[in-house]
């Protein structure tokens, strides 16, 4: 499954609750990426987008296990930043950009994702409906590499890994504020 894909989708299933995400890439050449990590979802929705093959398609590197209450995807595959980071037309898209000194500047996109939510931060009672499916859930994106030159995430503290994190529910604060990108520069 490609990043881009499996951050969309979960993007939009945030918006719906019961989801937790943590995917990582790493940058293993100047263009080229392994993408691992895994989605949950609870059965009753993934029953509701149509089972298993649209959460977790096989032939892109997922791998679905079900329980009767729980749906994860783990997800591993790897190829050219143009081919891990590939997303449908119109949609954001993460870049990565080869610095030419061993270096990658890879950047997420995230300010839409706290633009989504805006009408529903903006009525309470949406806002109350959709408080008990997103607590208890979260969001992890994480960059990797040989080193972490710099980052607006947070830096691991191996220095090799940088990541972007939040609880779902911080969604619905009035408050909220993403930054637009989240971007790292990375050595591999």
């Amino acid at each position: 499954m490609r990043l881009i894909h499996a951050a969309a989708l979960a993007g939009a299933l945030a918006l719906s609750g019961c989801i937790d995400v943590d995917m990582t890439a790493t940058i293993d050449g100047a263009d080229h990426a392994t993408v691992s990590g895994h989605m949950e979802v609870q059965r009753q929705m993934l029953d509701m987008m149509g089972g298993g093959e649209a959460f977790c398609p096989a032939e892109e590197g997922g791998t679905l296990t079900t329980t009767e209450t729980e749906a994860r995807c783990d997800v591993r595959t790897e190829g050219s930043f143009a081919e891990v980071f590939e997303s449908d037309p119109g949609q954001p898209s993460p870049t990565a950009v080869d610095l030419g000194d061993g270096t990658v500047r890879v950047t997420f996109p995230l300010g839409d994702m706290g633009a989504q939510t805006e009408e529903m931060r903006a009525d309470p009672q949406a806002a109350a409906m959709m408080r008990p499916m997103l607590e208890g859930h979260t969001f992890t994106i994480r960059i990797a590499g040989a080193e972490v030159i710099s980052s607006n995430g947070t830096i691991a503290e191996d220095g090799r890994s940088a990541s972007f994190s939040f609880n779902l529910v911080d969604m619905l604060d009035p408050n909220l504020s993403l930054p637009e990108t989240f971007e790292t520069i990375v050595r591999y």
